[in-house]
């Protein structure tokens, strides 16, 4: 099977995947394993959560979303790569013409892929907490550290970035 065909099929099967173990409705707990899932970006590409990313970088909420934003707003995408983080947001409770009109145009102008759960079924079952950012630490898909951070400051740290000068 090609590389290609592959990813359609992770792309097509993923949510499916995700919402079973969502079931429960319990979010993945330090050990449990992610399924590989795929998503569209700010700029409709396709990408997939497999094992090559270690840091998931999330957001289901604007308070953490703005955080993550203004924390990696000085990476690319090859600098995230680098890392290997992926930032994810969980966009399905945004008013769809806010989404179209306003909010993805804006992601457009990010150096960096946003990966966009549309539906919010990629993402129902990761860990968060209101108003921060979540970096979810994998190795292997296995969730193996949860932090949840309301700083840009903590937010680079946990990526190993260095502090930005106050302008």
């Amino acid at each position: 099977m090609s590389a290609r065909a592959l990813r359609w099929i992770l792309l097509a099967a993923g949510p499916a995947l995700l919402v079973a173990l969502a079931a429960g409705g319990e979010p993945l707990a330090i050990g449990d394993r992610l399924e590989p899932v795929g998503l569209e970006d700010q700029h409709g590409e396709s990408h997939t959560i497999d094992t090559a990313v270690k840091r998931l970088l999330f957001s289901r909420d604007m308070d953490g979303g703005d955080v993550l934003k203004e924390a990696v707003a000085d990476q690319t995408g090859e600098s995230l790569g680098a890392l290997g983080a992926v930032y994810v947001a969980d966009i399905h409770e945004m008013p769809g013409l806010v989404a179209r009109l306003f909010a993805i145009p804006a992601m457009r102008k990010r150096a960096y892929p946003v990966l966009l759960d549309r539906d919010g079924t990629a993402t129902a079952n990761l860990p968060d907490e209101e108003g921060k950012a979540t970096i979810l630490v994998l190795d292997g898909l296995v969730l193996k550290e949860a932090h949840h951070l309301a700083t840009v400051e903590a937010v680079r740290a946990q990526l190993g970035l260095a502090a930005r000068e106050a302008d």
